[in-house]
């Protein structure tokens, strides 16, 4: 599905990501874990293309996209979901909606099964974005991604400053959206209680590199949060 190898990314002329590897099987859920600052956001910047990686290979579906630009990327398939949610917060949930189908000439449906794993988009779908909690546009933020029915979904600290009830339900939610449609799903997180229950594989980065990985059912947490506090 998703591919990455020998890549380097850079934020103006500081370098970020070192020869990183990194794969998404098809139909699997993965997380990339680490503590603040050691990279994880400007990953999935990379492969979105919203950052310079003048080294390596980003591959979907095996096809180069390196020099894509970022709405060719998203036309391939890729829902993403940055850090913050990006909602727009004037516009009802409703609004927020339909722009996920924008990409599809905005005539397309919004799937059942997104608007079932979500209550908010129904029973707030004529409020203002702006007057939802955290967790509620968390949910909008996710399910208008979904709208387009992506191949791979890209989530950015999806439980960052969001009760535990609501990280829950978007646990819930995004390993039932896995199981009907078979979407792969990459995921950027630190909180590693949700990893572990959510996550069938994982990376743990650090300055930039991938310094352990592997499956979540095998994983040692202890290892795991020692190597996270270092």
């Amino acid at each position: 599905m998703l591919k990455i190898s020998g890549l380097d990314s850079y934020y103006g002329d500081s370098k970020i990501i070192n020869d990183l590897t990194l794969n998404v099987p098809k139909g699997k859920i993965v997380a990339l874990i680490g503590r603040n600052g050691v990279g994880k956001s400007t990953t999935l910047k990379s492969i979105m293309g919203l950052t310079k990686t003048p080294k390596g290979s980003i591959k979907f579906d095996g096809y180069e996209m390196i020099k894509c630009k970022p709405y060719e990327r998203a036309k391939l398939g890729i829902g993403y979901v940055p850090q913050g949610r990006d909602i727009f917060p004037q516009m009802t949930v409703e609004e927020n909606l339909k722009l996920g189908l924008t990409i599809k000439g905005g005539k397309a449906k919004i799937p059942d099964n997104v608007i079932s794993l979500f209550p908010v988009i129904s029973k707030f779908a004529l409020r203002k974005g702006g007057d939802l909690s955290g967790g509620q546009q968390q949910q909008l933020a996710i399910a208008r991604a979904l709208a387009s029915e992506p191949k791979l979904l890209i989530l950015d600290e999806p439980t960052e400053g969001i009760q535990p009830s609501i990280i829950e339900d978007i646990g819930y939610a995004i390993k039932k959206i896995n199981e009907w449609t078979g979407i792969s799903i990459l995921i950027v997180e630190q909180y590693l209680d949700f990893v572990l229950d959510v996550a069938d594989e994982f990376y743990l980065m650090d300055k930039g590199e991938i310094i352990m990985s592997g499956s979540t059912e095998n994983a040692d947490k202890e290892e795991i949060q020692s190597k996270m506090s270092v």
